[in-house]
C-alpha cells in the first residue's frame, strides 16, 4: 500500500446531543483517487473533510492519515501532510500581499527563505496567478482570492488535498484553470461539492452522503450518470450529462 492513504472507521459526529450529523462512516481513500464528496445540504460534506483534518473532533470512530490517527497531540503532524481548502478564501488569506500570504506555511515551519522563495514561486505557478505576487489580497476579485488560497496550500507541498466547494466565486475562465490544476495534482484529492459538473471534471470516484451515511461509493462514470440513485438523494444528473440526453 502506498504511504498516502486515509482510513475511516466507525466514524461518528454530531453538533448537538442526540441528533448524529455522520452516524458510523467507515471508508478508505487511496493515493491516487480522486475523490468527490456530494450529497444535499446537510449531508454533512464539509464536516467530514473538517474531521479528516482535525478541525472537528469526532465523537466515536477514528481517522488515520498515513497510519497516524488524528486526535490533538498529532494534529502538526497531520496538517504538513494535508492542504485544505476553505470553502471561503477570506478564511485562508489575512496577509497582505499574495505573496506573503503563499510564504506564510512555509516561512512558520522556519523554511530557509531560499527554500521559502522556491515555493512561493512554484506555488503561484502551478496555479497561474505569478502576475498577482505583490498585488494587494483586498484588491483581487472573488476567483483570484481562490485562487491564491489554493497556492497557500500548495506552497506546502501537501500529499493529500482537500477542498470544500473550490467552484464557488470563480468565472468560466478561473474555473476552467482550477479544473486544470487538480487534474495535474497527482495525489490524493477529495473534493466536496454541489458542483456536479465540477465533479465530472476533476473525479474519478465519488462519495454520495445522505442524512449522515454514505449510500453510494464507487467510479464517478457511474455514480453521476445514475439519475434515479442522484435523484433519490436530493440531486440531479451533471448538466453537461442532460445536454448530453
Amino acid at each position: 500500500m502506498s504511504h498516502i492513504h486515509i482510513d475511516i472507521t466507525d466514524l461518528s459526529f454530531s453538533y448537538e446531543e442526540g441528533s448524529r450529523l455522520l452516524d458510523g462512516l467507515t471508508v478508505s481513500f487511496h493515493e491516487h483517487d480522486a475523490v468527490g464528496i456530494i450529497g444535499a445540504n446537510g449531508a454533512g460534506k464539509s464536516t467530514f473533510l473538517k474531521l479528516i483534518v482535525g478541525l472537528e473532533t469526532a465523537q466515536a470512530g477514528s481517522i488515520r492519515i498515513e497510519e497516524i490517527p488524528v486526535e490533538k497531540k498529532t494534529l502538526p503532524k497531520i496538517r504538513e501532510k494535508i492542504g485544505y481548502v476553505f470553502q471561503d478564501s477570506e478564511t485562508q488569506l489575512f496577509m497582505t500581499t499574495v505573496r506573503e500570504d503563499v510564504a506564510f506555511a512555509p516561512r512558520n515551519y522556519s523554511l530557509p527563505e531560499d527554500e521559502v522563495a522556491r515555493r512561493v514561486d512554484r506555488a503561484l505557478d502551478l496555479v497561474h496567478i505569478t502576475h498577482l505576487a505583490d498585488k494587494p489580497v483586498h484588491k483581487l476579485s472573488g476567483g483570484e482570492k481562490k485562487l491564491a488560497s489554493i497556492a497557500t496550500i500548495l506552497s506546502m507541498t501537501p500529499d493529500i488535498l482537500l477542498m470544500d466547494e473550490p467552484s464557488i466565486a470563480l468565472d468560466p475562465r478561473n474555473r476552467k484553470n482550477l479544473i486544470s490544476i487538480l487534474n495535474e495534482f497527482d495525489h490524493l484529492k477529495l473534493i466536496a461539492s454541489h458542483d456536479l459538473d465540477f465533479i465530472w471534471d476533476t473525479c474519478n470516484r465519488v462519495v454520495l452522503m445522505d442524512q449522515g451515511k454514505i449510500v453510494a461509493d464507487g467510479p464517478a462514470e457511474e455514480i453521476l450518470r445514475d439519475e434515479a440513485l442522484l435523484t433519490a438523494h436530493g440531486l440531479e444528473l451533471p448538466l453537461s450529462l442532460t445536454r448530453r440526453v
